[in-house]
């Protein structure tokens, strides 16, 4: 009896410690894999492209790089509102007046450059008219001796806008032009408009109607000193008579003190043409560079 009791202890003894061995072999297989810390996995996960030269490899992770488009800045300096000159017969009849209609040139101007410009060529175009505020002096090119040369006094300036990657500057500004030049007997005489928009010239009973674009335009490099409107392609664009051109199908406004924004239709229209054909032949220029 004593026997069979101590063979009954032996043999549980032995299946407890096989049980034992088998739970920790199983414990040993199946250990869970440590986890990355926070740190390693942010590094594993970052996917941020490199900026850098266009077809260079990175050293650190072998990524090819791009190289930043150039960029050309472009500054509108207009009124909001169009502008009606007006010559009479006598100058008792003259007047200017500018009509409260909000023709948004500023952003039509920019449009219509960004999607000429961009869609053709390298470059990219931002409205620095804000940064830029002052247009009067901003000539940073100039001609010397017969050779084009940087305009020192812009220097400071030309240096910040070259910091930003802007390597062209076209710069439209209002001002007067010259709408109409009358010659007969005694010489010739010319008539201004004042700002864009309408220009009539009323002779004993002869009413003339005219689409005036009266910017001051300029195209000039900031890291070589080009200006593109001193070349025979850009000419006529500050040309006053071509940015002034006569409508003849405008039609006789009900009231001729205070044309409607619906008569003017055709005035703005002249007017936005002026810029496609500018904006037109910048692009040409630039996919030849």
């Amino acid at each position: 009896m004593k026997f069979v009791t101590k063979l009954s202890i032996f043999i549980t003894v032995l299946a407890l410690v096989s049980g034992c061995v088998s739970k920790r072999e199983i414990d040993s297989q199946t250990r869970i894999p440590s986890q990355p810390n926070r740190e390693e996995a942010i590094k594993s996960d970052d996917k941020t492209p490199v900026k850098g030269v266009e077809g260079t490899d990175n050293e650190d992770n072998g990524e090819t790089v791009d190289a930043q488009k150039p960029i050309i800045g472009l500054v509108i300096n207009a009124k909001k509102f169009p502008t009606h000159t007006h010559i009479g017969t006598t100058k008792f009849n003259n007047f200017t007046k500018e009509y409260n209609y909000d023709w948004q040139l500023h952003d039509t101007v920019f449009t219509i450059f960004e999607k000429a410009i961009e869609q053709g060529n390298r470059f990219d175009v931002v409205d620095i008219s804000s940064t830029v505020e002052s247009t009067g002096t901003l000539d940073f090119v100039k001609s010397e001796d017969g050779n084009m040369v940087f305009n020192n006094n812009l220097a400071s300036m030309r240096k910040s806008l070259l910091d930003k990657g802007i390597t062209r500057i076209i710069v439209i500004k209002e001002a007067p032009t010259v709408a109409i030049t009358e010659c007969g007997t005694y010489g010739c005489s010319e008539h201004k408009s004042n700002g864009f928009g309408l220009f009539t010239r009323s002779f004993l009973g002869t009413d003339y109607y005219v689409a005036s674009a009266s910017f001051d335009v300029s195209i000039e490099g900031l890291d070589e000193p080009i200006d593109l409107t001193a070349l025979p392609d850009f000419a006529q664009f500050n040309d006053d008579e071509f940015k002034n051109k006569r409508i003849e199908e405008f039609e006789t406004p009900v009231d001729f003190d205070d044309v409607t924004n619906e008569e003017l239709a055709p005035i703005r229209s002249t007017i936005v043409d002026y810029f496609e054909g500018l904006a037109k032949k910048v692009s040409m220029n630039l996919s030849r560079q």
